[in-house]
């Protein structure tokens, strides 16, 4: 069972993000100073919360929960080292969550530099704003963490490998996202050769120059954590996780990998109905009665401004030859962008010949809630029309989606 969502990940990085979001909606109204160390405090409770919350869940069930590393012995046998000793489990199914953690390159020095874990953790270890960061790595972690450190003050630096940051995301979208970001250095095509100590601070080494920082952070990517015993049960994996099919089964008919582990779709909501697809999948007698969509889970990029999206994006429609079309709304023209004085991006829905929605994205205000009614119409196979004769309430951003609507209906 994995733990990141809540030790390291979703939950304590958008209680600071947060935090700073409104800092930068409020400091238009006049000068005034935000203690770091307060955000900090604030996330290290929100995180006990959630644990207090997670444990009485589990009690409720009747769950026991063993502190330990499992070793799968057969398809049927689990070993658990608890440390002071192993113990044996039988079972008719099991579960594989064992997640995903923090990909550290063979780079030398890279034990000088942070990770993801020494900003977002209990009582971390980086609990001030550094001066200046150099961040490896221009993933959505690297991203996310630069776009708010530069609006506390930061000198943020991101050293991106490939040709552009957020390499995994439409490249048309992406361009669309740059320009509203926070001020940060961005070097694409730069290679890191090794790091080194600089009298008190930290030197990058690049093929292409050098950058000298009070701190450097690694967020070059994660890799799933596979369980002892899979060669041995002949599962099937890669280096992106375990092979699993839309049921979450593996090749294994009784054996279920859910989450980052199998690499299919690396969020914690997604991993939450996978989860539910092998139980239902599992009481079902391992006859595949519920699939998982991954088209139809959301993704949020909690940058400031954020960008979200879902399904078939209009690049990759064209890749897949289905003939579409977009409805976008102007975040210009929203009032509630107005009110938070963040007037800029947008929402766009890709639909096709049959006026079903298929895809859409949207950047800048609460784009990470306006996603889901964008996925649900994805999951549930609706059209324009059922955005057009929506209602959405006033003034609130969701207004954005029929309206696009209604430009074609």
């Amino acid at each position: 069972m994995s733990r990141n969502c809540l030790s390291e990940g979703c939950v304590p990085s958008k209680a600071i993000i947060e935090s700073v979001h409104k800092y930068s909606i409020l400091k238009n109204l006049g000068e005034f100073n935000i203690d770091y160390k307060k955000i900090i405090e604030h996330k290290d409770k929100v995180q006990k919360l959630r644990y207090d919350d997670h444990a009485r869940e589990l009690n409720d069930a009747g769950l026991k929960i063993l502190k330990g590393t499992a070793k799968l012995i057969d398809d049927n046998i689990v070993e658990v080292d608890t440390g002071t000793g192993t113990e044996r489990y039988r079972a008719e199914n099991i579960i594989i969550g064992t997640g995903a953690d923090t990909f550290i390159p063979k780079i030398n020095g890279s034990e000088l530099t942070v990770t993801s874990h020494d900003f977002y953790s209990m009582n971390p270890k980086i609990n001030y704003v550094p001066r200046d960061i150099t961040i490896i790595g221009g993933g959505y972690i690297g991203v996310e963490t630069g776009s708010f450190l530069s609006i506390l003050g930061s000198k943020v630096t991101i050293i991106e490998m490939l040709d552009r940051i957020l390499e995994s995301m439409e490249t048309d979208i992406i361009d669309k996202l740059i320009p509203l970001l926070p001020n940060m250095d961005v070097k694409t095509s730069s290679e890191v050769k090794s790091i080194e100590k600089y009298n008190d601070k930290l030197k990058v080494i690049l093929n292409d120059g050098e950058i000298i920082s009070d701190v450097v952070m690694m967020a070059a990517g994660r890799h799933p954590v596979l369980p002892e015993g899979l060669d041995d049960l002949g599962i099937k994996y890669t280096k992106h996780g375990i092979n699993v099919n839309m049921s979450m089964q593996t090749n294994v008919k009784n054996i279920y990998a859910t989450g980052d582990v199998n690499g299919i779709t690396p969020l914690f909501h997604a991993a939450k109905r996978q989860s539910i697809v092998a139980a239902n999948n599992i009481m079902a007698g391992n006859v595949p009665v519920d699939y998982f969509d991954p088209l139809a889970v959301p993704f949020t990029l909690y940058t400031i401004p954020q960008l979200a999206y879902v399904g078939i994006l209009p690049a990759q429609a064209e890749k897949l030859g289905i003939e579409h079309h977009e409805a976008v709304y102007d975040m210009k023209k929203d009032s509630l962008a107005e009110i938070n004085n963040e007037i800029y991006g947008e929402i766009c829905l890709v639909f096709d010949n049959r006026m079903k929605i298929i895809g859409g994205y949207v950047i800048g205000n609460d784009a990470g809630n306006i996603i889901n009614e964008i996925a649900l119409c994805v999951s549930k196979g609706l059209g324009l029309r059922d955005l057009a004769e929506m209602s959405h309430q006033h003034p609130m951003s969701f207004e954005g989606l029929d309206s696009a609507a209604r430009k074609f209906y």
